[in-house]
């Protein structure tokens, strides 16, 4: 969706971070949004009118017809349910909600420490003592729940796929995860996807604008 001045769907956003999640969404979610660049150079993170927005000063953040939300599941679940109920999230009614709804979480709460412990090589974590359990577990049920496809609940694709999409495109990157296989397979046809394809241009117009003010 072309993004406009007017929109009412705000998103503060710097490129390469976890705000590209969030840009991923708001593509798929196909409603008018604009953003706003933040100069973490200067501290515009940090400064007392955006940590009335996000108190832990962190992208992403949106702002929805003037309401703050910040941490990328909660700003997720809130515009699937709002402007795309049926469509990117399963409806209260569904049979499906609760796996959507699990997966959500799965996302931020399993996966994310869990890359952490990984990537830093933390040793001597008990898994039945932290919340994530261990990588180890975390792949094994990520792998399973990738592998029927083509999405996570089956044909429809819903926010849980950009949040556990996201994730295990950053795995494969950092040979987390195999090259091959069922995660890759799924990180393949998230890739497919225009509105990815989309956010992933406008990150790159980004990045370049950045590269090319640094270089002048």
């Amino acid at each position: 969706m072309p993004r406009a001045d007017d929109a009412d769907i705000v998103l503060y956003y710097k490129p390469r971070t976890r705000a590209f999640r969030a840009l991923w969404f708001l593509e798929e979610l196909g409603r008018p949004y604009r953003i706003q660049l933040m100069d973490f150079g200067k501290g515009a993170h940090k400064q007392p009118e955006f940590l009335k927005l996000n108190p832990m000063g962190k992208l992403p953040t949106v702002v929805d017809q003037g309401t703050p939300i910040a941490e990328t599941g909660a700003i997720l679940l809130h515009l699937a349910d709002k402007y795309a109920s049926g469509q990117l999230a399963p409806r209260l009614d569904d049979p499906k909600r609760p796996d959507y709804l699990r997966w959500l979480f799965f996302a931020v709460g399993v996966m994310e420490p869990a890359f952490g412990e990984k990537f830093f090589k933390w040793e001597d974590i008990p898994p039945n003592r932290v919340a994530w359990g261990s990588f180890a577990e975390m792949e094994r049920v990520v792998t399973e729940g990738v592998t029927a496809g083509p999405y996570l609940l089956g044909e429809q694709f819903t926010a849980a796929d950009v949040l556990v999409g996201s994730n295990l495109h950053w795995g494969v990157l950092w040979k987390l995860f195999p090259e091959k296989g069922a995660v890759a397979d799924y990180v393949a046809r998230c890739a497919a996807r225009p509105g990815l394809k989309r956010a992933m241009e406008i990150e790159e117009r980004y990045v370049k604008a950045q590269e090319e003010r640094a270089g002048g």
